[in-house]
């Protein structure tokens, strides 16, 4: 089991030992600012700090699926999209959804334009991969379907994203402050991930080490100190 080293952790006033001064030394969090993190902190942290490009990536487009099946090998689900989004679908594209946390797989088995006329608008219907806690029947899932067109597009490495239970994030630099700003992910190609808001080409985000960051941030919203965790030496 790895095993968590405190980086630059502040000594409480009184606990100098005899002859000692107390320093106040370690990161610092404010809900304003964000955290100020000092330079031997950031060395100790092996902090990593890159600029946000942009890419060319498969285009997507985010539908909204309701399980009507879900069996031991799949789960078929549907989707409502408008006639000009039914256009860029057809069968075989590929289907990325969360279920609980996990990440689903599929493809799309048919575009339906028979409810046109009716409601003015078509149906897809996708097959995904199934999981052992797989979503109720009737369930909805927020899903990504990869079109066939690329588009150039705002992106971060997957290590860069933090994933809490208030959505996805990145730690993004202003000044001297990390600022953990709230941002909506896209599409996944290899180690990058499409983000959709909440970042611009240019802008600078914490590569690593991203959940010591959160960490410490947890710890100072809930009343503790800032003390950033670490991976001890040789882990």
């Amino acid at each position: 089991m790895a095993t968590l080293a405190l980086a630059g952790c502040q000594k409480k006033s009184g606990q100098a030992g005899a002859g000692e001064e107390t320093v106040e030394i370690g990161p610092k969090y404010s809900a304003k600012n964000g955290l100020l993190v000092p330079s031997d902190t950031r060395l100790s942290l092996g902090l990593k700090i890159i600029e946000v490009t942009e890419q060319e990536v498969p285009a997507t487009l985010d539908v909204q699926l309701r399980v009507y099946q879900a069996g031991k090998e799949s789960i078929l689900a549907s989707a409502s999209v408008t006639p000009e989004e039914a256009k860029t679908l057809k069968r075989g594209l590929l289907v990325h959804a969360r279920s609980n946390g996990e990440n689903l797989a599929g493809r799309v088995t048919r575009v339906n334009e028979e409810l046109l006329k009716a409601t003015g608008m078509a149906e897809v219907l996708v097959e995904l991969n199934t999981i052992a806690n797989a979503p109720a029947l009737g369930g909805f899932l927020s899903a990504s379907v990869a079109l066939e067109s690329e588009a150039t597009v705002v992106t971060v490495p997957h290590a860069a994203l933090l994933e809490c239970s208030d959505g996805h994030s990145v730690y993004t630099v202003s000044g001297e402050y990390l600022v953990r700003a709230q941002v909506k992910v896209g599409a996944m190609s290899g180690d990058f991930v499409e983000i959709k808001d909440g970042l611009y080409a240019g802008d600078q985000v914490v590569l690593q080490p991203v959940i010591s960051l959160w960490l410490t941030e947890l710890a100072a919203v809930k009343g503790g100190q800032a003390c950033c965790v670490m991976p001890a030496k040789g882990k």
